[in-house]
């Protein structure tokens, strides 16, 4: 793997634990940091031919987005 995908998945780590913290504080942008951080590994995973964690990283991804939307239907928007 080259030197930028190192880089990226040290950033995609590091954007991964802000989610966590910001999801401990209750705020809804945990899921924003968590869709750009599986985008991030499930690329790297791409590059690499690791599918099966490529396929893990998407439906993390998904999940995101569907938490996302689900606060927001909630009305609870921080």
């Amino acid at each position: 793997m080259s030197m930028w995908c190192e880089i990226v998945g040290y950033i995609a780590g590091a954007v991964a634990i802000a989610g966590v913290v910001l999801n401990n504080r209750k705020l809804r942008a945990c899921f924003l940091l968590w869709i750009a951080s599986n985008a991030m590994s499930m690329w790297l995973h791409v590059v690499a031919s690791m599918w099966s964690l490529s396929i893990r990283d998407g439906i993390f991804l998904m999940l995101a987005v569907e938490g996302w939307y689900r606060w927001t239907e909630k009305g609870e928007v921080t």
